[in-house]
């Protein structure tokens, strides 16, 4: 990839927040896909699971028991930064209020 150099100092560094929050999202897109192919297998597993205590069931065997794995300790390493992208406030102006009607006070006949 070609270096572009820019002369003014601000949009060198939005370029480089850009690759910043590119790289975030590339790291954040491979935990992801890991995390659905890791839950993918398990879902396999459980089911290959079921389908052979049915399987020993209709055969007339006694299901195989199976041990649940222990529940490993996952780190997840999280993503806290967060990017703010500024943008120009929108001013937005307040709805010119209605002018009060008088009340008009009608005589009552009684």
């Amino acid at each position: 990839m070609a270096n572009l150099i820019s002369s003014t100092s601000y949009v060198r560094q939005r370029i480089e927040e850009l690759r910043e929050s590119k790289k975030l999202a590339r790291q954040v897109e491979a935990a992801l896909a890991e995390k659905k192919a890791k839950d993918a297998d398990e879902k396999k597993r459980k089911s290959d699971t079921r389908i052979a205590a049915k399987m020993a069931r209709i055969a007339g065997e006694e299901p195989p028991v199976v041990k649940e794995p222990e529940a490993e300790a996952v780190v997840a390493q999280e993503v806290q930064e967060e990017f703010v992208i500024e943008e120009e406030p929108i001013i937005k102006r307040a709805p010119k209020k209605a002018a009060a009607k008088k009340e008009t006070e009608e005589s009552e006949e009684d």
